[in-house]
């Protein structure tokens, strides 16, 4: 023990693959695996890695080494070059071998449309996943610009029904409206300001819960700079193209954004409210001191600036539901 402590180099390593795979049928077991994983780091016997796609393992970790810094590596995703070549590669994995003495083109070398692949391959990125779907529809015959087409429509029809019109139940956390805010703002921009989101209406109440649930299920991914979260972009290189394909739909957009508004309009009534019962309490009182009349301005202020914002909210709705009433 005293040797390995001072020469953690010959420390064996412990990698532990796949780790919160499918965490909520086996919590127990994953929780036992980080406090075997203490015991025997913490007593310099080993290091242990541990290889996952959950981005909420430190919360995992934490339990069993709560005073402990945990060293990560996140791993991104490959360039477009390394990308290309994959598929090429996988197209050919599987090529019958060449007779002895005869040169025979590989089925990529046979293809006429592969040189599609450079323009193309920006919309899907280098998700290795992606890749390898996009390789077997090659390998079935499709040209690589179709593949991809279809990739990016399936890609949309799967983020609307997982997290914008799917069937709310008791475990998703996040309402409709705010992964819809986040599908518009990232189809504009690659990557918006984390707090930015956390300000609009939507994300007033429960902001952060809802992002990191939202990161989670992979619709997003949140980068931070020493611990600090400051940006958040697509949690796939595909649903940058899905997202802009989303928002080209007219009735889809009208109909999400009509959601927001409602939003917006309900949380800015429930402010005037709240402001006009102090307006009341203050004005059951048998003297008004002098002392109270900048705090009666403010809130006539707060409630004006609200009133205002629902009268634009409810202009925008009326235009939404214009298209609404003559689109299909």
């Amino acid at each position: 023990d005293e040797y390995l402590e001072a020469h953690p180099e010959r420390r064996p390593v412990v990698v532990i693959d796949n780790f919160l795979h499918k965490s909520q049928e086996g919590t127990v077991v994953y929780d036992k695996i980080a406090e075997w994983a203490a015991r025997i780091t913490t007593s310099n016997i080993a290091h242990v890695i541990f290889l996952t796609h959950d981005v909420s393992f430190s919360k995992s970790l934490s339990k069993a080494l709560p005073d402990r810094v945990f060293r990560q590596i996140s791993l991104s995703d490959t360039s477009l070059e390394v990308a290309k070549r994959f598929v090429i590669n996988h197209i050919d994995f599987e090529a019958e071998d060449a007779e002895a003495g005869i040169k025979q083109l590989t089925p990529s070398q046979r293809r006429k449309d592969l040189g599609e692949l450079d323009s193309v391959l920006p919309a899907l990125g280098g998700r290795l996943t992606d890749l390898e779907f996009l390789a077997r529809r090659i390998k079935a015959g499709e040209t690589p610009r179709k593949a991809v087409r279809e990739i990016v429509e399936q890609s949309a029809s799967e983020i609307l029904k997982m997290f914008v019109l799917g069937q709310e139940d008791g475990g998703r956390q996040w309402t409709p409206q705010q992964a819809w805010l986040l599908i518009k703002q990232l189809a504009k921009d690659q990557s918006i300001r984390y707090n930015e989101i956390l300000l609009s209406d939507s994300y007033k109440s429960g902001g952060e819960k809802a992002l990191a649930a939202l990161e989670q299920a992979e619709l997003i991914a949140i980068q931070s700079y020493n611990g600090r979260p400051y940006a958040i972009k697509p949690g796939r290189p595909v649903y940058q193209p899905a997202f802009e394909k989303l928002t080209e739909d007219k009735v889809l957009q009208s109909r999400m954004d009509l959601a927001v508004l409602a939003e917006g309009i309900k949380a800015e009534t429930q402010s005037i409210d709240k402001y006009e019962q102090e307006l009341h309490l203050l004005g059951e009182l048998p003297r008004q001191p002098a002392e109270l009349t900048s705090r009666v301005n403010y809130l006539l202020s707060k409630i004006m600036a609200s009133q205002a914002k629902v009268e634009a909210y409810e202009k925008q709705s009326g235009e939404l539901k214009k298209i609404l009433t003559s689109e299909y």
